[in-house]
């Protein structure tokens, strides 16, 4: 397989936007637009595009606008440049116009995890016509304290400025997921049941940042455009939908959250929508020790998909 990083020009700013693609050796079956969570980067994902590609998948994903590589300033990790939630789908769509220019014809489908599922879901309003199924990894949960939250951060905005990174807002943010699981205490074991994988996140660079209120406020308003009722219109009826939640996934809410994600699919239209929770799973279900349960479900569903 191939694996190339390249750079893009955000259509929204001229930003460089870093990314990665991951393409197979022989025929290019379909395409697969990516989308990573909050404070991460995209080469956590090689290995899962990596198992997309056996599969004949060509995969791209980039560092949405504050994270990973695409930032002016290594100190902008977590702004978003003023550009919001639209400005970061306009960025997973030149992604995707430039994979698409490079394999015409082929079908696309997309794949989320967390913040990255949001996106998925944004995206798919928006621009629903190209898109024949979507892997949605993680799903946060529909937060109805998201407006109040939105308030609170403009105001601390107003007086602190877009770039300021504040504690409290981070709380809001992750919902203390952490103090769910007492006597651990690392304030990310609520991403994986593993501590080694929860060691690695911690001791990343690129990873586990506090956000800017600029970039809180980009990824409240996704969750606002993600669970908007309106707005479906462009979107096929049978365009499927396959959420994927661990068990003990706080930001998702388990099984709960993925059933509430589900019937909420459902009642805009996406008939095809179905969910899955795992077993002792936490949040990231990819990097966790029985990883293959749910890759093997994904790729089973990508393959009928085609």
């Amino acid at each position: 397989m191939k694996e190339t990083t390249f750079t893009l020009k955000s259509p929204v700013d001229g930003l460089n936007l870093s990314c990665l693609m991951v393409e197979p050796e022989g025929e290019v079956r379909a395409l697969i637009v990516m989308s990573h969570g909050v404070m991460e980067h995209k080469e956590r994902y090689l290995p899962i595009m990596r198992r997309f590609a056996e599969f004949g998948f060509a995969s791209a994903i980039n560092d949405q606008r504050g994270n990973g590589q695409s930032v002016k300033e290594a100190q902008d990790d977590g702004y978003t440049y003023g550009a919001g939630s639209d400005g970061i789908l306009r960025d997973m769509r030149a992604l995707a116009e430039h994979l698409m220019g490079l394999y015409p014809g082929k079908k696309q489908f997309l794949f989320g995890h967390s913040m990255g599922a949001l996106c998925c879901l944004g995206y798919l309003k928006r621009y629903g016509k190209d898109v024949n199924g979507v892997i949605l990894s993680g799903l946060p949960a529909s937060n109805g304290a998201v407006g109040a939250g939105k308030a609170y951060i403009k105001l601390k905005k107003r007086f602190k400025g877009a770039r300021y990174r504040d504690e409290n807002v981070n709380k809001l943010m992750t919902g203390n997921y952490a103090s769910r699981f007492a006597g651990e205490t690392s304030p990310f074991c609520w991403l994986n049941s593993d501590p080694a994988r929860v060691s690695e996140f911690e001791q990343d660079p690129l990873c586990g940042r506090i956000y800017t209120l600029d970039g809180c406020l980009s990824v409240l308003d996704m969750m606002s455009e993600a669970y908007d009722d309106k707005g479906w219109d462009k979107v096929s009826s049978m365009c499927p939908v396959f959420i994927a939640v661990g068990e003990n996934d706080p930001c998702a809410e388990g099984e709960k959250g993925a059933a509430e994600g589900e019937r909420f699919l459902k009642r805009v239209g996406l008939v095809r929508a179905e969910h899955k929770s795992y077993e002792r799973m936490r949040h990231e279900i990819l990097n966790e020790p029985e990883a293959e349960k749910p890759i093997h479900d994904m790729l089973n569903r990508l393959v009928a998909w085609l």
